[in-house]
């Protein structure tokens, strides 16, 4: 694993999106939420969000969201089209998928008409496929949470998964806890 103290670091918030043109290391604490990562290996440039919830159609509210990277769908593609401006081309992206554990209520999220991990996943993929994007790599579901690490210029990630204790202390405090696996 590279050396990676010497990158500036970011945090992404849930419902941001990070575009990244110079070398920063991106983290983030993932339950349901759904981080999608594109990297243009020709331009060395990146973006990253953090999603929340599925599909902007839901919002039942009349005005405009200040956080259009909170939904998955409105997410996907305002990075895609900040991505083309600056000269990527869909041949050449390589996107993951991360996150969309079934939560805490796990047991009772299976049956729900809820299932918002599984909602987000599904969203993404669906944009990416209607785009005609292959997804390179993936790691969601399950029940437990993620730290993710993404460094822009590489388009590298790497995920530690993470106990609903050690998830909700590391949201908030956005430091590392132990080695984390490569799924670059």
């Amino acid at each position: 694993m590279q050396e990676l103290d010497k990158y500036p670091r970011v945090f992404l918030q849930t419902g941001d999106c990070f575009f990244g043109v110079m070398p920063t290391l991106v983290t983030t604490v993932l339950g349901s939420c759904v981080a999608v990562t594109m990297y243009c290996p020709e331009k060395r440039m990146s973006a990253i969000c953090h999603g929340f919830l599925p599909d902007s159609g839901e919002d039942r509210s009349a005005r405009p969201d200040p956080q259009a990277c909170r939904y998955v769908d409105t997410a996907v593609y305002n990075m895609l089209e900040a991505m083309y401006k600056l000269g990527a081309r869909n041949s050449t992206l390589q996107v993951k998928i991360m996150g969309g554990a079934a939560g805490l209520s796990s047991s009772l999220d299976r049956g729900s008409n809820f299932r918002i991990g599984e909602r987000n996943v599904n969203m993404a993929r669906r944009i990416l496929a209607s785009e005609g994007i292959r997804i390179s790599k993936m790691d969601v579901g399950g029940d437990k949470g993620r730290k993710v690490l993404f460094l822009t210029h590489t388009g590298e990630a790497w995920i530690k998964r993470l106990s609903s204790m050690a998830t909700a202390r590391e949201a908030q405090a956005g430091k590392p806890l132990g080695r984390l696996r490569n799924k670059g």
